[in-house]
């Protein structure tokens, strides 16, 4: 989550007026602030992560959902794709080489379990 935060810090500078939503997985995340005014507009539960990281979210399924809901409260927003490496198309070759790039240090749980089903999914395609 800190390589997220980072992120929602960096993009909050080039537009502090903007909601940010993050694809993480299956779910759909949005941050701090953004997090506390989405929670009050449209009543997303929130969640403490940490004493510097408040969360709201929704599932991947439901995005058109709350992106209605968002543009209904006139509320400015951008969904941001999620940074997890892609492994379509890909050769065995190419498929192990972006496994020895994972930063292990900075993926999370739910990264790690993303890009092995990806790459599970790629394994399968090119059989």
């Amino acid at each position: 989550m800190s390589k997220l935060l980072k992120q929602y810090e960096e993009l909050k500078k080039k537009d502090p007026e903007k909601i940010y939503i993050f694809k993480v997985g299956i779910f759909y995340n949005i941050l701090n602030e953004d997090a506390r005014l989405v929670s009050k507009e449209i009543g997303l539960k929130l969640t403490d992560l940490s004493p510097e990281i408040i969360k709201c979210g929704f599932p991947v399924a439901t995005l058109e959902k709350y992106t209605n809901l968002l543009t209904e409260h006139n509320i400015k927003f951008e969904v941001v794709s999620s940074q997890t490496p892609s492994y379509q198309n890909a050769s065995y070759e190419q498929i192990v080489k972006k496994i020895l790039n994972i930063d292990l240090d900075n993926t999370t749980c739910k990264e790690a379990f993303d890009i092995l089903y990806m790459i599970q999914q790629n394994l399968k395609n090119i059989q």
